[in-house]
């Protein structure tokens, strides 16, 4: 990550919430949803069907810059992008694994997922990750990375540090960085974080769990340069070997231009 003279404005409030992705239910044992000839005169019609499960992605969200589930059957070297944003997502010994929500992208030293720039990825103020980290970084105050785009502003970066025996998880939106030290980071684990901007604070929430607010200058908002944004890694630039590689899952990640509603950030699962 490195810094930069960059100004951005702030984007427009208003959020769509988006439902959590969920299996289809089955019916209860011993019933028989189609046969309803037993029933007595004055009983209550049959419920509707369960609604499809709503998708991590969903394509009429306009304010989803950028998505990704990893839900794909398979996950291809050139991934495209799911939400807001065209240029697909580069992938380099990854491999997709099953997960509580659908699909994952599985993490190695050797692993790499890389989003060129894209001017559709702008304007962010919030990041949103469902992520499990299996093994610790190295040293105590290495740290481990969720998603980083490198240049500071306009920053869209998340990370894990260790600190024995805690964890201190690092967000930046825009021109601002601020750290939480928790200990509910625990390891092999899947996490819901989010990570926001919204009247002047940087918030931070980990499985629904708000861990407090930082004033700052946030409001500047996070986008996409020509560094482009990787996915489980440091990002050092173009032509530029990433490092603090996360050794783990990553299930989803969504990039928004507007801060969700309460409801959907105290939620512990997407």
């Amino acid at each position: 990550m490195r810094l930069a003279a960059l100004a951005l404005g702030t984007a427009a409030c208003g959020f769509h919430a988006v439902a959590a992705r969920s299996s289809d239910a089955t019916d209860a044992p011993g019933t028989d949803a189609t046969d309803a000839s037993d029933a007595p005169p004055d009983a209550p019609p049959d419920a509707p069907p369960d609604a499809a499960p709503a998708r991590f992605c969903p394509t009429s969200e306009p304010h989803l810059r950028m998505c990704f589930s990893f839900d794909q059957p398979t996950l291809p070297a050139s991934l495209p992008e799911e939400g807001a944003a065209t240029v697909p997502a580069q992938l380099t010994n990854v491999t997709r694994i099953a997960s509580p929500l659908g699909g994952a992208a599985s993490l190695a030293a050797n692993s790499l997922i890389y989003v060129p720039m894209d001017s559709a990825v702008s304007g962010i103020l919030a990041s949103e990750i469902w992520v499990r980290v299996d093994t610790d970084a190295s040293a105590n105050g290495a740290r481990e990375s969720m998603f980083d785009s490198n240049i500071i502003p306009p920053n869209i970066s998340m990370f894990v540090y260790r600190n024995d025996p805690h964890h201190d998880l690092h967000c930046g939106i825009g021109s601002q960085n601020e750290t939480w030290t928790t200990d509910a980071f625990t390891l092999a684990t899947w996490h819901r974080i989010a990570c926001v901007c919204a009247n002047g604070n940087l918030s931070f929430y980990l499985d629904g769990v708000d861990l407090g607010d930082r004033p700052g200058n946030c409001a500047t908002a996070g986008a996409l340069t020509s560094d482009g944004i990787t996915i489980g890694s440091n990002n050092n630039g173009p032509g530029n070997a990433v490092n603090d590689v996360l050794l783990g899952a990553i299930d989803g990640i969504r990039l928004w231009d507007e801060p969700p509603p309460a409801v959907q950030l105290t939620t512990p699962t997407m």
